[in-house]
């Protein structure tokens, strides 16, 4: 008995290969011999063909299996029909099968016998994550960025104004990235005094290919007076997902001295989880597929005026991440038994903040009193974004009034993307004199 359970395990595991051993393309290999089984062919965009690979161990010496029969444990002649996990077959094709794969794992050091993990790995991800984090590392050493001038330099003769525009550029691989731009800008005019001040937060993403403008949030302000004491306001936030503008509230009017507001909205709550996919199967077992994501995603916006000062701020905040596996399931009468690969990946966990801030004051001039100007703008990340792992697992399911379901997963490698808390990723400021009298 002992026995005949050891070939089951050894069978269970010929058609678990796929995602360990059979479904590589264009792997190296040190024997002549054909990828037995089944050829897993990448379609669709050429920069998504990542080519997962056995990580090589030294080969060993190729033993053929006896050809027994897996229930009884009995010697059987090539023209035997045996059973193996519900389907019959002749047994000198099951075992060329086996005999191929055993050949074809002992090349790369590996063998059914003995292993019962199968280390893998993308040489392709892991050079596009390598340079991802070395470009990462060149970023964080120009951190705070000073920006490109931003906005029309086309103002009224009595305003003045200008503005900074700050681009991290893209993290990640041709899987999957992020890209965080902000902008932060003003006008100024004199007399009377008013000013107008804008921050903005954007979020770039990439997922199979497709690059997107995920959010933007924009705030502004704007405050004039005509004798320092009384307030005259407006401002607006806007919020746009995928391009399409989903809350903008605005509003103006008058006050004696000082108007603030703050708004937490949440604006999407995603999960999302894609139907199970049969992608294909050999002798009655399957070879199926699974996509979740999951996040949800909120604006926090302020603005706060007076007569002497001026702030809007806009902050996208959030979770967006997600996993996609696929899985070889053989199917009994209660229960059922499943080997795979997930990738997890989070696409964002936090926010940014886009800030302006304007601010007036007086000084002395020559004997003049002189109206002073300073502008700041800041953008700011508490976020982590682009980390995710690869884990292998075993999953092994009974029904017993419902499915009960046990998982046995490692990690076979991770990276930790973007770690950005309290990090400045943009500042400019400007002090001027915008009139005397």
């Amino acid at each position: 008995m002992r026995y005949n359970l050891r070939l089951y395990a050894i069978t269970s595991a010929l058609f678990a290969l796929p995602f360990v051993a059979l479904a590589q393309k264009n792997a190296p290999t040190t024997t002549t011999e054909a990828v037995p089984l089944i050829r897993v062919e990448e379609k669709g965009d050429p920069g998504l063909t990542f080519d997962w690979q056995l990580r090589p161990r030294t080969p060993i010496q190729f033993t053929p299996f006896e050809m027994v029969d897996p229930n009884t444990g009995k010697p059987v002649n090539a023209n035997d029909i045996i059973e193996v996990g519900g389907v019959k077959m002749t047994a000198g094709e099951f075992y060329r099968r086996l005999n191929e794969t055993e050949q074809w794992l002992n090349a790369h050091g590996y063998s059914l016998r003995t292993d019962t993990v199968f280390e893998y790995h993308s040489p392709q991800l892991e050079m596009e994550l390598a340079d991802s984090e070395r470009r990462l590392r060149e970023l964080e050493a120009q951190l705070p960025l000073s920006g490109e001038p931003a906005g029309s330099d086309f103002y009224p003769a009595a305003c003045t104004g200008g503005g900074r525009s700050f681009d991290t550029g893209w993290f990640g691989n041709s899987m999957f990235g992020v890209r965080v731009v902000g902008e932060g800008s003003y006008q100024v005019c004199f007399p009377p005094a008013s000013a107008t001040v804008e921050g903005n937060a954007r979020l770039d993403g990439r997922l199979a290919g497709s690059e997107r403008t995920l959010v933007t949030a924009t705030a502004s302000a704007s405050a004039s007076t005509n004798d320092f004491r009384n307030l005259n306001f407006s401002y607006s936030v806007n919020v746009q997902v995928l391009g399409n503008t989903v809350w903008g509230p605005s509003g103006s009017g008058q006050s004696l001295s000082q108007f603030d507001h703050n708004w937490n909205w949440q604006i999407a709550d995603i999960d999302w989880r894609g139907p199970e996919i049969t992608l294909g199967g050999v002798f009655g077992i399957s070879l199926n597929g699974l996509v979740r994501v999951a996040g949800s995603l909120r604006l926090a916006a302020e603005v706060d005026l007076s007569v002497t000062r001026q702030r809007a701020v806009a902050r996208p905040y959030g979770y967006l991440g997600g996993f996609a596996e696929a899985w070889i399931g053989a199917n009994f009468i209660i229960g059922r038994a499943e080997a795979g690969v997930r990738g997890n990946v989070t696409l964002l966990d936090g926010g940014l903040s886009g800030e302006a801030t304007g601010n007036f004051s007086l000084s002395s001039i020559y004997g003049y009193r002189c109206a002073d100007y300073t502008f700041n703008t800041r953008l700011t990340a508490n976020m982590i974004a682009l980390s995710g792992n690869i884990e292998p697992f075993v999953r092994a399911c009974i029904w017993f009034f419902g499915w009960r379901c046990v998982d046995v997963r490692f990690t076979l490698f991770s990276w930790d993307g973007i770690s950005w808390w309290n990090r400045e990723l943009g500042n400019w400021s400007r002090t001027f004199t915008i009139g005397c009298f």
